[in-house]
């Protein structure tokens, strides 16, 4: 794209509004709270940032971003929600970066969008998918005279680099794979109409922050041009997600688990088009993925099958694995549903009136005799009507497993997936590009739509933001001083030690032996001299000790529900000691019993719990370091301070006083039953060294983002803050994970999250009673980790040992946003791989947050995470939600983690419902999901116990 580089750009001096999402900002133009106090000022020349000097474009490049930002500043004026780029950060030292940004040119004018509809709709969506394909193979003319410049995006979007004929419709005769078109074929009519027509220019306008139309939305462009740049990846590799592919020529699979029903890990690529001031770039990454291996006859690996999953469906068989089936004479690909317990002679149906199975239906109708009718069968029908199919008769091809690694897989992934910046970034030139079709040998589409890509990274100026001065802890010689972003705690106490009256030990016996007794009087003493030592006081010097009885073992017990029975009454029996906290100790890591634990004792008992896993503990023989971590976690809870920043470091905090809120939400995964709820988590601070965060949790409607019980959840903030520092806070900073960019605008709806969290300061008002109004002002951030934004350091004297950026890089210019106020930072020590920033982007603003003050101040919050002696990468208190949220799903993990198969449905050796009969099975999930809701909710009770609540039992 031609870069309009002209300092006499002709300026937009009337009609400057509120773009939509991506553009200039919805909301009060040249308005502001009257609550918010003074405004940044938007007149006179911005503060020159400090940088490594690019020469050239680079340097030019920024010079007439930072000249726009102020024109559209004095334009526009002040404004809080989306608010407009303040100005470039200027602290800390420059530093050359590269980052896997390629710049894209384009010279066509136009570009076309259209939309995709099939007719007759009512079977449409069954067949979408191979339709679709057999779009792509047709002969038909109309098609061939456009699909050299057309791209498709598989789904109901097609992009052309010309208008296409209007009206279009193409008449497809529809087969399965395997089959061959015949006079009974179905027909489907694929009708291409004309959405929008978009001009260049008007993309260009809104690059150089020029739109000059109020509702200018640039996404549905970039989407377009996304379509056209992976149109080469969709149809030679396999998709997962947004922008990753995976397979291409050349890549082996990595092992993440042995066996034939194990999973196998494969390199790929990420790519997607990227808005930056003055041109558009390609973001290009390197990315992973776990796959299941494939499986040629599932009956040949049924013996595996069974031992793994200890005689219930295998988890991971569960979650949206799809299996192949030719028995009908053609390929035919379903969903998993369960595996049955019963075999293939022993499963039964009624046809025609008479009760027949399984073995003796496939032979009767297909001609085949089963060579093991003894085997259970594969269902690959529907909650409501089963499909069954003989296990000899399924494979299993090569796809994404999108459940959970366990513990083993997910250390197998890392390893394969580490590698060092340099490694990566040569990857991605080298495989990346060319196997993408975006440079040599390039993708003929791309010349069709006037596309270029530089095969070149950019370039990027960055800083070096300096740590806290000091850390404050209880005693020592001199204050702590973090160096590399970390720092130990040699000869040091905490800032503020907590206090134990009276403790417990349980030993949970699962197992054929109980642990040993010297083992394990070793492991409560290590820890109660490890707590000493940091400053933690113990009244009763020895713990209570209990032992659980034998518990069944898990082929016996396969939820593990009567074991967590056995635990419940060994801890009640401990209960009337009034104990401070109680050390659960088990033999080894169990994903059953250690949620189970936890609920125990954070809901239903309302106790402090610590668990340790023996055998992790003494393999690393009672390491001081081991006991010196647990350490930090239960001080956190039993309401003490590990370590405080300097004063100087929270000024910016302290100038007016600030209460720093976290919030976020987990949803239910494959593996659970549909309709889970999702659980909200809001953290905040209570004290002035911004140490202590009590969270609120909420149960809300299944896989919804937005926090719907906010209000209340920010009143118990409030409230608690209110009690422990004796007023309530002048301002809220609000650090947001968990929302995509596309959600931004949705957190500002009317009656979304800000209004919900303005609703909550009326509501503290009321409760109050005050005379004067309180309203606080109210910041926004969001937190973004889930992005392939990549930074290398360009000369060796900037890098850290392993070839990562320094803790402490910051970068706001160049590959940010073209007016949104974001930033990418990196607080902590990358030690292993590429280290990733987080991208946070301030969505609402009444304080008038400067650029040095949200990245400096986000950065030295950081060092305040208490698990810890590290700086984090995502500031502590999106950090704590996300921990919170965690913790939560202990509370529900039978329906997050479910291995119950589901229920079959009406038995039949054919196909589901049809008609009315769909419309019925719908309503009959729904009811069943409003059921699991329901339940869930009941199990949920009233949350986490009253003696908790205002606590942070979940670090």
């Amino acid at each position: 794209m031609n870069v309009n580089t002209d300092s006499n750009r002709a300026k937009q001096t009337q009609n400057r509004g509120s773009r939509g999402r991506g553009g200039i900002q919805r909301g009060p133009v040249g308005q502001r709270d009257p609550a918010a106090g003074p405004a940044r000022s938007t007149s006179g020349p911005p503060a020159r940032p400090q940088r490594a000097s690019q020469g050239g474009k680079a340097d030019q490049m920024l010079c007439l971003h930072e000249e726009a930002l102020v024109e559209l500043r004095r334009e526009v004026g002040i404004r809080c929600e989306r608010p407009i780029r303040p100005g470039f950060g200027t602290l800390g030292e420059p530093v050359t970066l590269v980052a896997n940004f390629f710049a894209v040119k384009i010279t066509n004018p136009l570009i076309y969008t259209y939309h995709v509809k099939i007719e007759p709709i009512k079977n449409a969506k069954d067949v979408q998918r191979r339709l679709l394909l057999l779009l792509e193979q047709t002969n038909n003319q109309a098609w061939q005279s456009v699909r050299t410049f057309v791209a498709f995006n598989g789904r109901e979007t097609l992009v052309a680099a010309k208008e296409l004929p209007q009206p279009m419709q193409i008449s497809l005769s529809f087969f399965e794979e395997g089959q061959t078109s015949g006079p009974n074929s179905p027909e489907y009519t694929v009708s291409i109409e004309l959405v929008h027509k978009w001009e260049l220019s008007k993309l260009k306008r809104y690059l150089d922050c020029n739109v000059d139309n109020d509702d200018y939305d640039v996404s549905p462009l970039i989407s377009a041009y996304n379509i056209v740049l992976q149109q080469h990846a969709s149809l030679t590799a396999i998709r997962v997600g947004n922008g990753r592919y995976f397979g291409f020529p050349g890549y082996k699979s990595n092992e993440l688990s042995s066996g034939p029903t194990g999973l196998e890990a494969f390199r790929g690529f990420f790519l997607s088009a990227r808005p930056v001031f003055g041109e558009l770039m390609v973001n290009v990454g390197v990315c992973m993925a776990p796959f299941y291996k494939p499986i040629a006859r599932l009956d040949s690996v049924y013996d595996e099958f069974a031992n793994r999953s200890k005689g219930a469906t295998m988890q991971r068989f569960s979650q949206n694995v799809k299996v192949t089936t030719t028995y009908l004479g053609y390929t035919k690909r379903r969903t998993l549903l369960r595996i049955t317990s019963s075999s293939a002679e022993n499963t039964t149906f009624m046809k025609d009136g008479r009760k027949i199975s399984v073995a003796e239906h496939f032979q009767k109708v297909y001609g085949i005799l089963l060579k093991r009718p003894d085997l259970p069968v594969a269902d690959l029908g529907t909650e409501r009507r089963s499909i069954y199919v003989p296990l000899e008769l399924c494979k299993i091809e090569s796809q994404p497993f999108r459940g959970l690694l366990d513990d083993r897989e997910t250390t197998n992934m890392l390893n394969h997936a580490c590698n060092s910046p340099a490694a990566n970034f040569e990857e991605i030139i080298k495989r990346g590009l060319p196997s993408l079709a975006l440079t040599e040998p390039k993708a003929s589409l791309l010349d069709e739509f006037g596309i270029s890509i530089s095969k070149t990274m950019t370039d990027v100026s960055g800083r070096e933001l300096p740590p806290p001065k000091s850390l404050q802890y209880g005693s020592g010689p001199l204050p702590v001083q973090p160096a590399k972003g970390s720092w130990n705690l040699t000869n040091v106490k905490f800032h503020t030690g907590a206090s134990v009256a009276k403790w417990a030990v349980l030993i949970i016996h699962d197992g054929h032996t109980a642990p040993n007794k010297e083992d394990v009087s070793s492991v409560w003493t290590g820890l109660r001299e490890g707590c000493k030592k940091s400053g933690m006081k113990f009244v009763n010097q020895d713990p209570t000790i209990a032992q659980t009885p034998q518990l069944p073992r898990q082929h016996q017990d396969r939820d593990r529900m009567e074991g967590i029975k056995e635990i419940k009454r060994t801890i009640q029996s401990l209960m009337g000691d009034e104990l401070t906290f109680i050390l659960v100790l088990l033999p080894f890591r169990d994903t059953k019993l250690y949620p189970g634990v936890k609920r125990i004792c954070d809901v239903e008992l309302g106790i402090h719990s610590v668990t340790i896993v023996l055998n992790k503990v003494l393999k690393s023989k009672g390491s001081q370091q081991y006991y010196a971590n647990v350490a930090l976690k239960l001080n956190q809870k039993l309401g003490g301070i590990n370590h405080t920043l300097d004063v100087e470091s929270t000024r910016w905090l302290t100038m007016k006083s600030t209460m720093l809120v976290g919030m976020d939400v987990t949803h239910p995964g494959p593996a659970s039953k549909a309709g889970t709820p999702s659980i909200a988590a809001v953290i905040a601070t209570i004290d002035k060294y911004y140490a202590q965060c009590p969270a609120s949790l909420r149960c809300q409607s299944s896989k919804q983002e937005m926090i719907d019980d906010l209000t209340e959840m920010m009143l118990e903030r409030l409230r608690a803050y209110k009690k422990k520092s004796g007023y309530l806070p002048e301002r809220v900073i609000v650090y947001r994970d968990g929302v995509s960019e596309g959600q931004f605008d949705t957190v500002l709806e009317h009656g979304s999250e800000k209004d919900k969290i303005l609703d909550a300061f009326k509501a503290i008002h009321k409760e109050t009673k005050d005379f004067a109004e309180y309203r606080p002002l109210l910041s926004i951030v969001i937190c973004g980790k889930r992005h392939h934004v990549r930074f290398m350091p360009k000369g060796h004297e900037n890098q850290s040992r392993n070839g990562n950026t320094r803790p402490g890089t910051v970068v706001d210019r160049r590959i940010t946003a073209v007016s949104d106020f974001d930033f990418y930072l990196q607080a902590h020590d990358g030690i292993k791989g590429q280290a990733r920033m987080t991208h946070y982007t301030v969505i609402y603003d009444e304080s008038g947050l400067s650029a040095n003050e949200i990245q400096q101040g986000t950065h030295t919050a950081s060092y305040l995470y208490a698990r810890a002696t590290k700086a984090v990468s995502l500031v502590p208190l999106a950090y704590y939600a996300d921990l919170a949220c965690e913790r939560a799903r202990c509370y529900l993990d039978g329906f997050l983690n479910s291995e119950q198969p589901p229920a079959p449905g009406p038995s039949s050796g054919k196909g589901g419902g049809k008609g009315k009969g769909k419309a019925l099975a719908a309503d009959e999930r729904e009811a069943a999901k409003r059921q699991v809701y329901n339940t869930a909710l009941q199990a949920w009770g009233d949350g986490v116990h009253y003696n908790l609540k205002e606590t942070m039992f979940y670090i």
